[in-house]
């Protein structure tokens, strides 16, 4: 979820793939139009669907096709959200995040009330969690329904937890007329795991990102924000994007740092992000203690406007052990800002190690912290950025809305061939 910071305040949506869902899914006449087609998209919390498919729901109520989004409005941690005036219909429905059976269920009795109120040609759920939901609520009676795992969980755990995982992800999956995953890893696993579930990789990746709001900056602008950030111009700014979870790599990067901080006085670490109110940090008191006391970290909490601040980093760590395809390393690598991050899942994709930044194969702190210490040789900084603007086009988030409609315009007509012959 890194890719939800700088995507909360109110974009114009690129005309010209507002027309492109417009033409996919046709301009029907006015006899037709009885029938008016309509998606119900189900996720987690209303920051899920501003960070991610918003520009793909604009694109869609340009087609004529009515939008709904069923989601909790419960922040994660600290973000401000607010409710979006942009013509798509929300339903507020509490999700849960973690496993409780009861939540879930009462959830999914939510849900079904829901479907059989707006009657959906499709129904598309999103993340784990909000998938197991959704595979409870569904009965005979609904229509088409798809799901997509950003990143499917049992893969990339072990112990008990995957065991529970495993059997929630793998019977949801069943449930699901079609499953999309962002990485062949995924689909290899799930396919195994779940041989009866319909599984494919949206090609790409993912979801891309918007890079109208992410590109390189000149020289001039970025001297600014970092001035306007207390940073001098000769100082290494290493930054981390998003949540400050464990296992998105935040304990590692603020120990790696701290160990750099004490041999490179002008190292900086900007951190850009809330805590979740779910998961840990990883850190310990000691650390958490050292973070905050430390005077080259510089931490300014949450922002709407993450493509204003994150120009000013030269660098952007991001060592997590599991993605599905990470947006907050696509959003940098396309503001000309390499990347380390670890071999997993997603990040390995992303990231061209060497090219654009570095791959870590070993994902603990003195590896971390001697490859942030090899970014701080300007020389290799500016090759890497170079790179990563060169090649930032195929992260165009444009790419993920035109397949979108594409898969949503082979399903609609399917679904409504009942009501159009009725016309």
């Amino acid at each position: 979820m890194c890719g939800i910071y700088g995507k909360l305040s109110s974009q114009q949506i690129d005309v010209s793939i507002a027309e492109t869902a417009a033409d996919r899914l046709g301009h029907r006449g006015p006899d037709e139009r009885k029938h008016r087609r309509s998606l119900l998209i189900v996720v987690p919390r209303l920051v899920s669907y501003l960070g991610f498919l918003r520009e793909l729901c604009a694109a869609l109520m340009a087609s004529g096709m009515e939008v709904h989004v069923a989601c909790s409005p419960a922040p994660l941690g600290d973000e401000e959200v607010a409710a979006p005036a942009d013509g798509v219909h929300l339903h507020h429905i509490e999700f849960p995040r973690g496993m409780n059976p009861v939540a879930h269920l009462r959830a999914a009795r939510a849900l079904n009330r829901l479907v059989e109120m707006l009657r959906p040609d499709i129904v598309h759920a999103h993340f784990s969690a909000t998938i197991l939901t959704t595979a409870l609520a569904r009965t005979r009676c609904w229509p088409v329904a798809h799901a997509t795992f950003h990143g499917v969980s049992f893969l990339a755990m072990s112990g008990w937890k995957a065991a529970i995982m495993r059997a929630s992800e793998t019977w949801a999956a069943q449930r699901f007329d079609k499953i999309w995953v962002l990485s062949d890893d995924d689909r290899a696993g799930l396919r195994a795991a779940s041989p009866r579930a319909s599984v494919e990789t949206l090609p790409g990746f993912g979801m891309g990102c918007d890079l109208a709001r992410f590109e390189p900056v000149p020289a001039a602008k970025r001297d600014a924000l970092r001035g306007a950030l207390g940073i001098e111009p000769a100082q290494v700014v290493f930054a981390f994007v998003g949540r400050f979870l464990e296992f998105k790599g935040f304990a590692l990067t603020v120990r790696a740092f701290l160990q750099l901080a004490a041999i490179n006085p002008a190292a900086r670490l900007l951190l850009i992000g809330c805590r979740d109110r779910l998961h840990r940090t990883g850190l310990s008191a000691e650390e958490e203690r050292a973070m905050k006391g430390s005077r080259q970290i510089i931490d300014i909490g949450f922002r709407n406007d993450v493509e204003r601040c994150l120009p000013a980093a030269d660098v952007l760590v991001f060592p997590s052990r599991r993605e599905g395809m990470p947006v907050c390393a696509m959003e940098a690598l396309a503001a000309g800002v390499p990347v380390i991050t670890c071999d997993a899942r997603g990040c390995r994709e992303v990231v061209r190690d060497g090219v654009d930044g570095l791959v870590l194969r070993q994902r603990n702190v003195d590896s971390l912290c001697a490859a942030m210490e090899l970014a701080c040789d300007q020389r290799l900084r500016r090759q890497w950025a170079a790179r990563a603007a060169a090649g930032r086009e195929r992260f165009d988030r444009n790419r993920f809305i035109v397949e979108q409609v594409r898969i949503y315009e082979i399903c609609v007509p399917a679904a409504c061939v009942g009501a159009l012959l009725a016309i």
